[in-house]
C-alpha cells in the first residue's frame, strides 16, 4: 500500500542483470510473462529502457475501471518475476473519437 513512509523511500534501481540484457532480451522476458498470463494476450510490448520504464499498447478496449487495476496487477506481477524497479506504462493513443477529431476542419457549402 502507498503511505508516507513508502512515498520517501528511494526510488528502486534496476539490476544488473537487467541492465546486461538488450533491449530486445529485456522484451522478450515481459512477453513471456504475457504468454502464460492469459489475461493479458492483448498488450504488445513497445519498448524495455535500461532504467526499467516498459511502455506496452493493449490492442483492445478495457473500460477505464478495468484497465487501471489490470496494469498495476501487470506491474506487481513483473516486479515479482523479472526486476523489483520496472515499471510499466501505456502508450499514448490518439483521440478515437471520430467527432471530437473533427474539430477545425471546415466544410464548404454545396454549390
Amino acid at each position: 500500500m502507498i503511505n508516507k513512509t513508502n512515498s520517501l523511500k528511494d526510488t528502486p534501481l534496476t539490476g544488473d542483470l537487467w541492465k546486461n540484457f538488450s533491449e530486445n532480451k529485456r522484451i522478450s522476458l515481459v512477453e513471456e510473462i504475457i504468454k502464460i498470463e492469459k489475461k493479458y494476450n492483448d498488450f504488445q510490448v513497445k519498448s524495455a529502457d535500461l532504467n526499467g520504464f516498459v511502455t506496452i499498447r493493449i490492442d483492445r478496449s478495457i473500460p477505464a475501471n478495468e484497465r487501471g487495476v489490470m496494469l498495476l496487477e501487470f506491474e506487481a506481477l513483473i516486479k515479482k518475476k523479472i526486476d523489483d524497479a520496472i515499471s510499466i506504462w501505456l502508450e499514448p493513443v490518439g483521440d478515437k473519437s471520430k467527432l471530437r477529431n473533427l474539430r477545425g476542419i471546415n466544410f464548404k457549402k454545396g454549390v
